[in-house]
């Protein structure tokens, strides 16, 4: 039934309301979306765990072992070496390349410990600034612990790997060309242990390339 309106002529119908325009709908549900995403990402970025650039999430699993190769011949008992045992990317010897994203990395250390005394002993570039050892997550090793480092200078990637364990972390590779990876403690031949195979490419020093 209309009813009339004497101010203004029109007519009224009484009944159900006319519905929500749809796009009105969509626009404040995207908004509400755009909004939520921008502070979980800040709030993420402010903690140092923000979402990577890209979904992909790869996989390095490193091992260091004893080289007994070269040991005659610097009357040692073997070297160690590290080397790769599978990855999600490709690799050889001590080089590897990865997708930019997110990457689980495991090394597994076959080596006892031995004392970095000049040690930076924080673990930093990681995401959370954590590393995981055997299970237990942890921010820094004492230097009396130490036996290898995983470090990329240029990525202020320091992690650290004491003996005979098994040390996982998590990286957020955002930034694509190649850089250098190498062990930082003293785990050569020489009185301060920075001989062979420190710094050496194939055995304590190599190449990340991300792409």
């Amino acid at each position: 039934m209309a009813v009339g309106s004497s101010e203004t002529g029109r007519t009224k119908t009484t009944g159900a309301r006319r519905p929500f325009p749809l796009r009105v709908v969509v626009v404040i549900v995207v908004a509400l979306f755009i909004a939520s995403t921008a502070l979980a990402y800040e709030a993420g970025t402010q903690a140092g765990t923000g979402p990577s650039t890209t979904s992909t999430v790869s996989f390095l699993n490193l091992s260091v072992i004893m080289n007994q190769t070269y040991s005659a011949a610097y009357g040692g008992s073997g070297f160690p070496q590290y080397v790769i045992n599978s990855t999600s990317g490709s690799g050889s010897g001590t080089n590897f390349t990865l997708p930019e994203g997110t990457v689980i990395v495991t090394i597994t250390d076959h080596d006892a410990v031995t004392r970095y005394n000049q040690c930076v002993c924080n673990v930093q570039g990681t995401v959370g600034g954590t590393e995981t050892l055997n299970g237990t997550p942890i921010s820094y090793v004492s230097p009396s612990n130490v036996a290898h480092t995983f470090d990329v200078p240029q990525l202020g990637i320091n992690v650290l790997a004491p003996g005979q364990s098994v040390v996982s972390f998590v990286l957020d590779l955002h930034q694509v060309g190649s850089f250098r990876w190498e062990c930082l403690a003293p785990c050569g031949s020489g009185p301060q242990g920075f001989g062979f195979p420190m710094f050496t490419p194939g055995f304590m020093e190599g190449t990340m390339t991300v792409t």
